[in-house]
C-alpha cells in the first residue's frame, strides 16, 4: 500500500524549508541583505569603490531566501506516490512512524486542518482523543485522502483531504460528528469550500492586464458620463468573485450574444430583489475587462456606467431640461463606441416619484434606433407595471428571467461572501451557521429572493457574535431582535418554565374553560420545543360558544401571558369582511393599509391571531382564509408571501351557541354534544367541511356558571387595584355584596359581559365619589359592603 515517505526527496526538502528556513533564519537572511546594502551605499556615496563589493554580499542571503520562497516554500507536486502529491507545510511536519492520530496533530497545524477546527469545530483536542495510535491504520487515510483529491481533480492532496480522510476513517469520529450538528457530507463540502477559497485567492493575486490608459484613449471623450454616471468596469477590476449560478452563468450567456448580435443593443435583466441582478452586471463587466476571457472581439474591453438618476435630477429638474441633458448623455455615450450604459431599478426612470425621473419617451427612441447598448434590471412586479402601462417600449426590450438561487447555489454564494463579511466585521463564522442561515432566511426574511435573503441573515447576525464567531445562536438572536420571533427552542429556565406551567399562567386572568386552555398550551409547547410541523401555524384553534363565556379572553390571556402582551394580539372583526369585495382589503399590502390582516402579519408575525365572529365572513374570505390554514401562507395584493407560521390562530364563533345552551340547560357534559355541534353547522351549511377540517382543534365553550362568574368577579376586582396602586389605595369588596353583584348582573345570554359593567357600575362609581369626597386616603384600604352595593343598585 502507497503510504507516507520520510525518506523522499520531496519530503526532505520540504523539511529543510520548515525547519532549517524557520522564521528566525529568514529574518536573519532578510537582516543581513539589508545591513549590505545600506553600508554599501554609504560607502558608494563617500566614492569608495569597495562599496560595489559590500552590496553584491547582499545576493547571497537573498538568494538563499529566493531558494526557500521557490523551491522549499511549497514543494513542487510529483504525481503518483502520496508524498509527491501530500501538501507542502504537512509533509514537512510529519515524522518517520505516522499513526492516524500523530497525523491529527500535525494536520491540525496546517492551513485545511486549522480551516476545519475554525469553521466546523473540529479542533486538535477533538481528534486528539479519538483517533488511533496505531500506525498499520494510517494506509486506510492515506486511500480515503487519495480517493478524494482523485474525485475534486486535485493533483495536491491537501491537508483538508487529510482532515476528512482522518475523520471517515474513524468510526469514533464519525459517530460524534452530529452532536456539532454535522455529518460527513458537510466535511467532504468543507473540503471543496477550502479548495475554492484557495483557488479564489490565488486567482486573485495574479496579475491582471486590462488594455490600461491605451485602452480608453482609442475611444470618444465622455465628460459628461464621467459626472452623471459610474465607471462599473473601473471598480469591479480586480475584485473577487466569480459567476457560478446556473441563472447567471445563463443571463451572462444571453448578454453576450445579445449585445454581439445585429439585433437591437439591449438586454433587461428581471427578477426579485436579491437574486443577484447586479452581480450579473458586474460579473459581465468583469469579464469584458480580462484578456483571458472567450469575449467576441466587438465586446472586448468595452466599459459598463450606471446612470444616476439623481445626479440627473439635480442637475436639470425641469422636464425640457432633462430631456435635453438626457439626450447629450445618450449621444456622448453612443459617440464613445465602448460604452454599455446600465439603468439600475429601471422603474426610476420610466415613471415619475420622488428620485425617479420619467425618460419613457426618450428611452423609447434609442431602443428604436438599436444602436446604443443598454442594460436595464428592474423587479417582476415592477416590469408587469410597465408592461402594462408602456407595452410599447417593453416590446423593444429583451427581456432576461433571473431565478433565484437554489440551495446548494446559495451556499456557495454564502462562502464567497464570508471573504467580505469577515473582514467588515472582524468575526468568524462557522460551517453550521451557513447551513442554517439558509433554512432561517427563507422563513424570516421577507422582501428579498436567494442568495440575498441568507446573505442579510448572515449580515445582521454579525451583531450577534459570541467571542467573536457567529453561530447558530447568534442567527435566532439577530431575528428575535429584528422580528420579535422566537426562533430556537426553549433554552432558558424561565421559559421551560412558564411553558410547562402555561395553563395555571392563563387561569390567572381567565376562569374555567380548562379544555380549550390545555389545547392552546399544548401547542405553544410543540412549537418551542421543535416537535411540531414548522410548514404550519403553531396552532389553528376554532372556539364555539354564546357571547361572554372567554373565547376572546383567551386570545388577550395568550397573547399577554405568552406572546409579550396584549399588543401581540392581531384582531380582525370578521363582521366588516362580509362582502366579495372585502377580500382585497383583507390582503392589502402594509404601503396601502396599515389594518389589513397581511400588512399586520408582516409587522408583527409572532403573536396571536384572532379572527373574531368568523360566520360572518363572506365564502370568499373563508376559502381564502384555507392556505393560511393549512400552510400558514398568505399572499398579499402584491403577491407577496406573508408568514403565519410563528403565529396562533384563533377563529371564534357564536354559531351554534343556542345549541349548546339547550343542552347545558338539560344538564349534559361538553363531550356528550360537542361532536353533534360541529355536525350540526356543516350540516346547516354555516361552514364547509373542508373548512373546518383544516383547524387543529374546534373546542366549545360552555356558559358559565353562577360560581364561576363570582371568580369573574374576582378577577375584575384584582385590575382594579393594580389601577389603584398608584395612588397608594386599595379596595375590598365583602364576600355577600359579591353575590348581589353577581345577581344583578347575570344574564345567561351574555355570559360573564355584563359581570364587567356591573363592577364599574357599584363598585367603581363608589371609589370615585369617596376619592372625590376626601374619603379615601392615600395608604387606605377602602371596603365596600352589600349595603353599598344595594344603594347603588337600586336606582339601576
Amino acid at each position: 500500500m502507497d503510504g507516507f515517505d520520510y525518506h523522499h526527496s520531496r519530503a526532505v526538502q520540504a523539511r529543510a524549508g520548515l525547519k532549517v528556513f524557520n522564521k528566525a533564519v529568514r529574518a536573519s537572511l532578510l537582516a543581513a541583505a539589508l545591513v549590505f546594502v545600506v553600508l554599501g551605499a554609504g560607502l558608494l556615496l563617500s566614492h569608495s569603490a569597495l562599496g560595489w563589493l559590500v552590496v553584491s554580499l547582499a545576493a547571497w542571503p537573498l538568494a538563499a531566501l529566493l531558494w526557500h520562497r521557490g523551491a522549499l516554500k511549497t514543494v513542487q507536486i510529483r504525481a503518483g506516490s502520496v508524498t509527491g502529491r501530500l501538501e507542502s507545510d504537512l509533509v514537512a511536519r510529519l515524522p518517520e512512524q505516522v499513526s492516524p492520530k500523530v497525523l491529527g496533530l500535525h494536520v491540525m497545524q496546517c492551513r485545511g486542518g486549522q480551516f476545519f477546527a475554525i469553521r466546523f469545530g473540529i479542533s486538535p483536542n477533538f481528534l486528539g482523543q479519538l483517533l488511533s495510535d496505531d500506525t498499520t491504520r494510517t494506509d486506510a487515510v492515506w486511500k480515503a485522502a487519495r480517493e478524494l483529491a482523485d474525485e475534486m481533480k486535485s493533483e495536491e492532496i491537501s491537508s483538508a483531504m487529510v482532515t476528512a480522510a482522518l475523520i471517515k476513517t474513524e468510526p469514533a469520529v464519525l459517530n460524534l460528528l452530529p452532536h456539532l450538528n454535522l455529518d460527513y457530507s458537510d466535511i467532504e463540502s468543507g473540503v471543496r469550500w477550502n479548495k475554492h477559497t484557495a483557488e479564489l485567492i490565488q486567482s486573485f493575486s495574479e496579475p491582471k492586464r486590462t488594455g490600461g490608459i491605451a485602452r480608453d484613449w482609442s475611444f470618444g471623450y465622455i465628460p459628461l458620463l464621467t459626472r452623471f454616471a459610474r465607471n462599473i468596469s473601473e471598480q469591479v477590476e480586480g475584485t473577487l468573485g466569480n459567476v457560478k449560478l446556473e441563472a447567471h452563468e445563463s443571463a451572462l450567456a444571453t448578454m453576450m450574444s445579445t449585445f454581439s448580435s445585429g439585433g437591437r443593443q439591449n438586454v433587461a435583466l428581471v427578477g426579485s430583489t436579491g437574486v443577484g441582478k447586479n452581480t450579473i452586471v458586474q460579473a459581465f463587466a468583469r469579464t469584458l475587462m480580462d484578456p483571458k476571457a472567450q469575449v467576441p472581439h466587438s465586446l472586448q474591453f468595452r466599459q459598463v456606467f450606471m446612470l444616476d438618476p439623481s445626479a440627473l435630477l439635480s442637475a436639470a429638474p425641469g422636464r425640457g431640461e432633462l430631456e435635453g441633458l438626457l439626450t447629450r448623455i445618450l449621444n456622448e455615450a453612443f459617440r464613445a463606441k465602448n460604452v454599455i450604459l446600465w439603468l439600475d431599478n429601471a422603474e426610476r426612470f420610466l415613471e415619475e416619484g420622488i428620485g425617479s425621473v420619467d425618460i419613457s419617451n426618450v428611452l423609447n427612441q434609442v431602443l428604436e434606433g438599436g444602436g446604443l447598448r443598454l442594460i436595464l434590471t428592474m423587479d417582476e412586479q415592477r416590469w408587469l407595471q410597465i408592461a402594462a402601462r408602456r407595452p410599447d417600449l417593453v416590446t423593444l426590450l429583451n427581456r432576461i428571467s433571473v431565478t433565484p438561487a437554489s440551495e446548494a447555489e446559495t451556499m456557495l454564494v454564502m462562502q464567497d461572501a464570508l471573504i467580505n463579511l469577515e473582514y467588515r466585521y472582524k468575526v468568524t463564522y462557522m460551517c453550521q451557521t451557513l447551513v442554517e442561515a439558509y433554512r432561517l432566511s427563507e422563513r424570516y426574511v421577507g422582501n428579498l429572493a436567494q442568495p440575498a435573503r441568507s446573505i442579510k441573515l448572515l449580515s445582521d447576525a454579525a451583531g450577534q457574535a459570541r467571542d467573536g464567531f457567529v453561530i447558530v445562536k447568534s442567527l435566532e438572536a439577530a431575528i428575535e431582535q429584528t422580528t420579535g420571533v422566537k426562533v430556537g427552542v426553549a433554552r432558558g429556565a424561565d421559559e421551560r418554565e412558564k411553558l410547562l406551567n402555561l395553563e395555571s399562567l392563563i387561569h390567572e386572568r381567565m376562569i374555567n374553560q380548562t379544555h380549550a386552555v390545555s389545547v392552546v398550551s399544548d401547542a405553544l409547547r410543540r412549537a418551542r420545543s421543535g416537535v411540531r410541523n414548522a410548514n404550519r401555524p403553531v396552532g389553528t384553534f376554532l372556539f364555539l360558544g354564546p357571547t361572554g363565556v372567554g373565547k376572546t379572553e383567551l386570545a388577550k390571556a395568550l397573547a399577554e401571558v405568552y406572546f409579550g402582551g396584549e399588543q401581540n394580539l392581531i384582531r380582525l372583526d370578521l363582521n366588516e369582511y362580509s362582502q366579495a369585495s372585502d377580500v382585497t382589503r383583507f390582503l392589502q399590502a402594509g404601503s396601502t393599509s396599515s389594518t389589513s390582516l397581511t400588512a399586520q402579519v408582516t409587522k408583527q408575525p409572532f403573536s396571536v391571531v384572532l379572527l373574531d365572529e368568523i360566520e360572518k365572513a363572506h365564502p370568499s374570505v373563508l376559502a381564502t382564509l384555507l392556505q393560511l390554514l393549512d400552510e400558514g401562507i398568505l399572499r398579499d395584493e402584491t403577491n407577496r408571501s406573508v408568514s403565519f407560521r410563528d403565529a396562533i390562530i384563533i377563529a371564534t364563533s357564536n354559531a351554534g351557541a343556542e345549541d349548546i345552551r339547550a343542552h347545558i340547560d338539560k344538564g349534559e357534559a361538553l363531550e356528550q354534544f360537542e361532536a353533534s355541534i360541529v355536525e350540526n353547522l356543516i350540516n346547516s351549511n354555516q361552514f364547509r367541511p373542508e373548512f373546518l377540517n383544516r383547524f387543529d382543534e374546534i373546542v366549545t365553550f360552555r356558559p358559565l356558571t353562577r360560581e364561576e362568574l363570582l371568580q369573574v368577579v374576582n378577577l375584575i376586582l384584582v385590575g382594579i387595584n393594580k389601577t389603584l396602586a398608584v395612588q397608594k389605595l386599595s379596595v375590598s369588596v365583602d364576600d355577600d355584596a359579591k353575590l348581589l353583584i353577581v345577581e344583578k348582573g347575570y344574564d345567561p345570554r351574555l355570559g360573564a359581559r355584563p359581570m364587567r359593567r356591573m363592577v364599574q357600575r357599584t363598585v367603581e362609581n363608589i371609589l370615585a365619589r369617596r376619592m372625590l369626597a376626601g374619603e379615601a386616603q392615600a395608604g387606605q384600604a377602602i371596603l365596600i359592603t352589600r349595603a353599598d352595593i344595594e344603594t347603588i343598585v337600586n336606582t339601576l
